[in-house]
């Protein structure tokens, strides 16, 4: 019987069998799709609208519209905020959510923000003086919340205490331990609720505000994903559907 394939290619049956192998695997993954979308891991403390521990709130809705622009998927991870900052410290995930800008010197800070944080001072009624702004709080006994390193940003040389809750800050401030605390609005108008604290004794005035970042690890994926967030960022904070983020949660846009 005559053999109708060509002189050199006649193939011997392992190599037929190894050809048709690799033609079912690509016509399996051509079937199937492509591998899985890569994965961001966040972390960030709980703040009623802003970052809810189900994944919902402004800050996650925003994220989340950035990265998955880039078939990028994100998973969260609830901690309180000191914790999400040794995290990505340790390289166990990929950012925090919040960063005030160079807060701290390990992690690696995007061009884009994505909020503007403003920073309240509260004070007693009683206090002599009262505020008149940064100048007043030169040489006096200043807290804030542990870790967010508010000196960074205030150049008065200050006597600096941190506590760990708002309603310890309080209690800093009734038994004259603080002159001055300094807060987010949004997390000083969570406690004071939270606790029932009486307001009638003290005032609360606005001192700066600060833009609010992704603080990205230190690695490839860290610099990878800071890249994707800039250049998505740069066109997509201009957009209706962008801006119609701030709105549906109430809050301001935070970009000129």
């Amino acid at each position: 019987m005559c053999n109708l394939e060509p002189r050199g290619t006649q193939l011997r049956p392992t190599t037929r069998r190894t050809v048709l192998a690799a033609l079912g695997m690509a016509l399996s993954a051509t079937s199937f799709g492509q591998a899985p979308a890569p994965e961001i891991y966040l972390v960030s403390d709980e703040w009623h609208d802003l970052t809810r521990r189900d994944g919902t709130g402004l800050y996650f809705d925003l994220i989340r519209m950035v990265y998955e622009r880039r078939g990028v998927k994100i998973r969260i991870g609830i901690f309180p905020y000191a914790r999400t900052v040794q995290m990505v410290k340790e390289k166990q995930a990929d950012a925090w959510v919040a960063s005030f800008l160079h807060e701290k010197d390990f992690p690696l800070y995007p061009k884009w923000h994505f909020d503007q944080n403003a920073q309240m001072v509260v004070f007693r009624k009683t206090l002599p003086g009262g505020y008149s702004g940064l100048a007043s709080l030169r040489n006096k006994r200043v807290g804030w919340l542990r870790d967010f390193g508010l000196d960074r940003y205030i150049l008065e040389p200050m006597k600096i205490n941190e506590v760990d809750s708002i309603k310890s800050a309080f209690l800093m401030l009734e038994n004259d331990r603080f002159d001055y605390f300094i807060g987010a609005k949004s997390d000083l108008e969570d406690g004071i609720k939270k606790d029932k604290i009486d307001m009638g004794r003290y005032e609360m005035v606005f001192a700066m505000n600060l833009g609010l970042y992704l603080a990205f690890a230190d690695t490839e994926r860290g610099r990878s994903f800071r890249a994707m967030w800039d250049k998505e960022m740069e066109g997509l904070h201009k957009t209706d559907a962008f801006k119609a983020v701030y709105k549906k949660y109430g809050y301001d846009y935070p970009f000129p």
